[in-house]
């Protein structure tokens, strides 16, 4: 347990102290707002060999207080285990999005993602801490002063989950931070500054969930998020340049899901 908690604060720490000291070049207008969402996910997975693990699905994800469809991520991960205690793996995920004003999908967005994780064991209790880099690609066109492309964000997840003695049911509680690495900083005019890279937390994430193993196959994942999803929307005028808004965006998000998966 003392080195889980020396883990946790070695990581979580200088995360937040990088988020603290984050400076715009001009005080942004924050606007916030709130939305409850939901998340139906399909999936299945292979035994490719005995410590590497295949595993390709689908999930919709819903917003909107759960009334439209916001996108639809369609994956394909491996993860292969090095030992009992550590794992490395991929994923590749194909992100259609859904804009629920036009009724259009937007241009898709491809996704790749490299993951590291911890485990150990006390008890009946498992804790792990999960790093990933995720790397974000659009297909649009964007100015790299406003939105970077790829959008590459460092996820660390803390987990901890309770397997109940003579049961199917493991609930679990997690803790998550997104941070970028690479998002552009606020400039007067993008025409005459240098782009300037920015880091702050863009996400901070709680949940507790549920897991159930219906028999050896098939697996059910019941849980809920809270989401604090943070960003800076920054506008410049295309002619001349010069800065036209810059304006923090806080949604606070309240999100359900379920999971199925299938075991071959």
């Amino acid at each position: 347990m003392k080195k889980i908690y020396t883990i946790a604060i070695a990581l979580f720490a200088p995360l937040c102290l990088i988020d603290s000291a984050n400076a715009q070049y001009m005080e942004p207008t924050t606007v916030t707002t709130d939305d409850l969402r939901g998340r139906i996910e399909a999936a299945v997975e292979w035994s490719a060999t005995k410590n590497l693990d295949i595993e390709a699905g689908i999930e919709t994800r819903l917003n909107n207080n759960i009334g439209s469809v916001d996108r639809l991520h369609s994956f394909l991960s491996a993860e292969y285990s090095i030992n009992k205690h550590l794992n490395i793996g991929g994923d590749y995920i194909l992100i259609n999005i859904h804009d629920n004003a036009t009724k259009l999908w937007e241009k898709p967005r491809h996704r790749v993602n490299f993951n590291v994780e911890g485990s150990t064991k006390v008890g009946n209790m498992e804790f792990s801490l999960r790093e990933r880099v995720q790397t974000t690609f659009r297909t649009d066109s964007v100015n790299r002063y406003e939105k970077p492309n790829p959008e590459i964000i460092l996820r660390s997840r803390l987990m901890a989950t309770y397997k109940i003695p003579l049961s199917r049911w493991s609930p679990y509680i997690l803790f998550e931070l997104h941070n970028s690495l690479n998002a552009p900083k606020a400039v007067a005019n993008y025409k005459k500054e240098p782009l300037e890279i920015d880091n702050y937390i863009t996400r901070y994430r709680g949940g507790v969930g549920v897991k159930y193993r219906v028999d050896r196959d098939h697996r059910l994942d019941f849980y809920y998020y809270f989401d604090l999803d943070r960003n800076y929307n920054i506008d410049y005028k295309g002619n001349k340049g010069d800065m036209k808004g810059h304006i923090l965006e806080r949604e606070l998000r309240h999100i359900f899901g379920i999971s199925y998966k299938f075991k071959l």
